[in-house]
């Protein structure tokens, strides 16, 4: 899959388009982008997904933006599994938000990407002040010459399925139902850093993961997860949130790395959240919120991780 911005493009081969911000690209999306793939086969078509680096409330209305799910970077490494040929980001600007939406069809998606097939899903909306619509893609095709197919959403267990509903599981913490609607089990990516140390003190060192402000994460609680370290996944038990024990403790996520003892300060891994096991405490004093971690570490390994290996 290669990948570009727009105002890189020149001489774009004529191409099926699929268009959408695609936050977290849940099998809803998947079910759209597999459309435009098997469309763009069948025309002999290149097959392009354009989307935004910026969810476009950022800008417009940036205290309603969302939490996003997954940043560009999860992104490109979902999309680069799915036989797309192009991936083409446009950076959402005042001049891009105050495009008419004719503008946007003439100039972005006919002149510039060449679009002879655009796959956009029932509730997408475009140009200034959202106006441009699927109906209004599907009136102008004639005039510029391209095709138009409009995917209905994707319904599973009576639940219509969006980027919105599964941010809601996510903050619910109801992370073991996600995977079943976004394709694969919810993840984010942080750098390790240094913490206050205090686990290491207690033989229970924990790897203190930084995630970019603009990532949703579950809410606060202890997590079976998966962590991936080097390209290697091991067990973890992850704790997120303020440590109400500790008087203005910061918001941490903080996971025990089950057999492992190596020094990974600066490392770029992944967290895979699997269960939440227990909501934030609020202990009395060190020994007692000690304690809670070794039970909940033992409890992880005997009702998940030993389960998982027979």
């Amino acid at each position: 899959m290669e990948i570009y911005d727009w105002t890189e493009i020149e001489n774009q081969k004529p191409a099926a388009v699929a268009l959408g911000f695609f936050d977290g690209i849940h099998v809803g999306h998947r079910a759209l982008i597999d459309e435009m793939i098997k469309i763009a086969k069948e025309k002999n078509l290149e097959s392009c997904l354009v989307t935004f680096r910026q969810h476009p409330l950022t800008l417009v209305f940036p205290k309603f933006a969302p939490k996003l799910i997954s940043s560009n970077d999860e992104k490109i490494n979902v999309l680069d599994q799915m036989d797309i040929d192009k991936l083409i980001f446009i950076d959402f600007t005042e001049e891009i938000m105050n495009f008419e939406p004719e503008e946007f069809i003439r100039e972005v998606l006919v002149k510039r990407l060449s679009a002879k097939i655009i796959v956009v899903g029932f509730n997408y909306n475009f140009g200034k002040k959202g106006k441009g619509t699927p109906e209004l893609l599907v009136k102008l095709k004639e005039k510029y010459g391209y095709d138009v197919l409009v995917v209905n959403p994707v319904e599973k267990d009576g639940h219509i399925i969006s980027s919105t509903f599964i941010r809601n599981l996510v903050v619910n913490g109801k992370v073991e139902q996600i995977e079943k609607y976004l394709g694969r089990k919810f993840s984010v990516m942080g750098e390790v850093v240094r913490g206050k140390g205090l686990g290491r003190q207690y033989a229970i060192p924990t790897a203190n993961i930084t995630v970019e402000d603009e990532h949703i994460l579950p809410d606060a609680g202890v997590y079976y997860t998966n962590i991936i370290v080097k390209g290697v996944k091991y067990e973890g038990l992850t704790n997120i949130g303020y440590n109400p024990t500790f008087e203005n403790h910061p918001f941490s996520v903080e996971t025990y790395i089950y057999d492992f003892d190596e020094d990974i300060y600066g490392e770029t891994v992944e967290l895979i959240f699997n269960k939440k096991i227990r909501k934030e405490k609020k202990f009395t004093n060190l020994p007692d919120l000690i304690k809670q971690i070794r039970h909940d570490i033992q409890t992880v390994e005997k009702k998940y991780i030993k389960k998982e290996k027979h």
